[in-house]
């Protein structure tokens, strides 16, 4: 029987996830025995403030990479729009499984179905660029407060009544069995998600053929077409992880239509733009997206965070 030590972060959302990876490769091979060993991050421990603040790239990833790459684990579960979008050297991502919903989710400690609904100065807890930057866009009124701490603690700081109103992705909820605390799913047609937001990957050491060929069946083609058609728009804009960018690509009747947006802190200079292509020309899609963005003003926002 092969023991396969799967690295995790040790939050309860990545115990979730690497769960779920877990229990469909016990259900791929009677032979496989697993474990988790988890590892604590960079991300995990600082809390403190905005999270683009930090100059880290792999922020939540880096820590468990290194886990796979010294052998203290066989294989790691991430989420995937925590890891960078240059992959570690001597790394692979074997499967990318099918996603879960890549829509943020609204929380509010006062019933809203939408964030119209919410009252002029609500206080909305997120520490994300891109979901600062849409919600000042689509509501000017609004007050975002930074929010970090995993999602059982943002959702108690909601009930609690520390903040109005919060942003979190959907999956997280439902994976942890909070969707009942969801007053409004944000469409991401409308509000951009993050790239890869939604989806899981499973990564093992390159030279690992045995286990890359477990992992991979796992694998969904058509997650994995749509969340790298994300991840190349944000590599193609050369702006790292935290730039208040949102992409959400979807696949219907062979086409790929990719929606991105990205605008500054307030909102007020906001550039979206749309394609549709074949599958086969996801990634020259993607870049030529990315550009058309920068041209059309992209290039200007980066350059004002950069200098800001």
């Amino acid at each position: 029987m092969k023991h396969i030590r799967i690295a995790s972060r040790a939050s309860k959302l990545a115990l979730a996830q690497t769960n779920i990876v877990k229990e469909a490769l016990e259900n791929l091979s009677d032979d496989v025995e697993i474990s988790i060993v988890t590892i604590s991050t960079k991300g995990d421990r600082d809390k403190s403030d905005f999270l683009h603040k930090s100059e880290s790239v792999g922020f939540f990833t880096s820590e468990v990479e290194n886990a796979l790459l010294d052998g203290r684990a066989d294989m790691a579960v991430h989420s995937l729009k925590d890891l960078p979008t240059a992959y570690t050297a001597g790394l692979t991502v074997a499967a990318i499984p099918k996603r879960e919903a890549a829509a943020d989710a609204l929380v509010a400690s006062d019933p809203a179905a939408s964030l119209e609904d919410l009252p002029p100065g609500t206080t909305v807890g997120t520490s994300s660029l891109r979901r600062i930057a849409q919600l000042h866009h689509i509501r000017g009124d609004l007050k975002c407060v930074p929010l970090r701490g995993n999602v059982e603690t943002r959702v108690r700081k909601v009930a609690t009544g520390q903040v109005d109103a919060a942003i979190v992705a959907c999956a997280g909820l439902k994976r942890l069995g909070l969707a009942d605390k969801i007053s409004a799913v944000l469409a991401p047609e409308q509000f951009l998600n993050a790239p890869g937001q939604g989806a899981l990957a499973v990564q093992v050491r390159a030279e690992d053929s045995e286990l890359i060929e477990l992992a991979h069946q796992l694998d969904d083609r058509l997650t994995r077409i749509a969340t790298e058609a994300e991840r190349l728009v944000l590599a193609s804009m050369h702006g790292g992880c935290s730039i208040p960018l949102g992409v959400y690509a979807r696949i219907t009747e062979g086409q790929l239509k990719i929606d991105a947006m990205i605008a500054d802190i307030k909102g007020e200079k906001y550039v979206r733009h749309s394609k549709t292509t074949c599958l086969e020309r996801a990634a020259s899609c993607a870049r030529e997206l990315a550009n058309e963005l920068l041209e059309a003003g992209g290039r200007e926002i980066l350059e004002q965070l950069r200098s800001g």
